[in-house]
């Protein structure tokens, strides 16, 4: 069964059941709570494997925080508190939290997002597990089109720098969702709300920083009925820096919460216990809907470093146009390109200052320039440069010829083989 055809099964499950918790004639917001806690929890254990000895628990904490969080999804076990049901766990064995309210307005934004803001401080001193330096690896490169190397050989900007030191912190926490069963009516206005809370955060004085609003700070996902924000940090959800600096690192969709969910979790186990396998995710060729919704870059203010945000603005008639799910395509490649890429996938990098006949080759299939074919070859995020030479960016690149055109892309789920079987089969059936 794929990612989509489960997540839209759970996504039936908590459209029917949250009619039936909404129907409860019960005041006492206790209790409330444990009801809409107890359905994140049965959502969370429907979603997770069974042999990899994780356990979903509620109303837990980290060692040495004080905050109550409503669902965990551990490794281990806990340290039971006396006559409770409840546990203690060390940071390290914390794979995702979830914040959970039955309606999320306004101030439900803000108190969830406080409960994440400063987690950080219980992670710092801690040793980061293996897989965390492979997730941070393909997030930076997704993200910044370099690979983590730049940041030993000087060849990151200030902006890049500092994103490379937020996702490295991204990658070390858990998985952070705040869940919202009713709320805004609109994705409209879910936008709208959140930045109000944003706006009233920002720092006038600075002798008086207001902390905890760097792009790390933010969770995951805030999800409010049908409707999401989502962090485009590479794990996984991607989009590279602009040209000129931006990072459209949040995001809203309308389409299916559940999905993003599974998205979430599942990426985040598949680093940290693998080999799970990638079939996991099905064929991972539709593109699901999403509207860029805060940008960000470095700034410096005054002699003061800090985070520039940018509110994308889009009316209501068009975030309601955008519900179709579009189909993932590898990156189209010229011919020129497409025997570079090939030849890096034999030999790994090719040297840009000793390679004497790069230039003349390039030339003659069209480029003015070679300092235009590489520009041109980066844009597709396939390759960077490190020290004068040229290298691939991807685990498992490769390249097909296919409908008379070329293309390569990262093969290491079997995304580039799906599409090529896929497009056969049209090809097929038309004939």
């Amino acid at each position: 069964m794929s990612i989509i055809t489960i997540a839209d099964l759970l996504n039936e499950f908590v459209k029917a059941e949250v009619e039936i918790l909404n129907q409860q004639n019960i005041k006492h917001p206790t209790t409330i709570g444990t009801m809409y806690e107890g359905l994140t929890a049965t959502v969370l254990n429907k979603s997770i494997f069974q042999h990899l000895n994780l356990k979903v628990v509620r109303n837990s904490f980290i060692n040495n925080c004080n905050t109550e969080f409503d669902v965990l999804l551990v490794e281990g076990k806990g340290k039971e508190i006396p006559y409770t049901d409840r546990f203690v766990y060390e940071p390290e064995q914390v794979i995702a939290i979830i914040q959970v309210k039955k309606n999320l307005y306004s101030k439900d934004i803000e108190e969830g997002y406080n409960n994440f803001r400063f987690l950080i401080d219980y992670y710092e001193s801690k040793e980061p597990e293996k897989f965390v330096n492979k997730l941070f690896r393909d997030s930076f490169r997704h993200i910044c089109q370099k690979d983590i190397s730049a940041i030993e050989s000087g060849e990151l900007t200030q902006n890049e720098r500092l994103i490379f030191h937020h996702l490295w912190i991204d990658a070390s926490l858990p998985v952070r969702i705040i869940w919202g069963y009713n709320g805004f009516k609109s994705e409209y206005n879910f936008r709208d709300s959140f930045y109000d809370y944003l706006s009233k955060n920002i720092t006038l004085d600075f002798e008086n920083k207001i902390a905890g609003f760097g792009p790390y700070n933010f969770p995951n996902q805030i999800i409010c009925g049908q409707y999401s924000m989502l962090k485009n940090n590479g794990m996984p959800f991607i989009q590279p820096l602009s040209k000129n600096g931006w990072w459209s690192f949040y995001v809203t969709s309308s389409y299916n919460p559940t999905y993003y969910f599974l998205e979430l979790i599942w990426t985040r186990l598949t680093y940290k216990f693998e080999p799970l396998p990638l079939e996991l995710f099905g064929e991972d060729l539709d593109m699901q809907p999403a509207y860029k919704y805060l940008d960000c870059r470095i700034k410096e203010l005054d002699g003061n470093l800090g985070w520039e945000y940018n509110n994308i603005l889009i009316s209501d008639e068009d975030l309601k146009a955008n519900t179709e799910v579009s189909q993932w395509e590898p990156t189209e490649l010229d011919l020129a390109q497409f025997e570079i890429v090939t030849e890096l996938c034999h030999k790994y990098e090719i040297d840009l200052e000793t390679d004497a006949d790069l230039e003349s080759y390039v030339i003659k299939n069209g480029y003015s320039s070679l300092d235009e074919f590489v520009e041109k070859l980066k844009a597709t995020g396939l390759v960077y440069i490190e020290n004068g030479k040229l290298m691939l960016l991807t685990d498992q690149c490769q390249c097909i010829i296919q409908n008379g055109k070329f293309y390569a892309a990262e093969n290491k789920s079997g995304r580039l083989t799906n599409w090529s079987l896929k497009e056969l089969g049209k090809k097929k059936n038309e004939n």
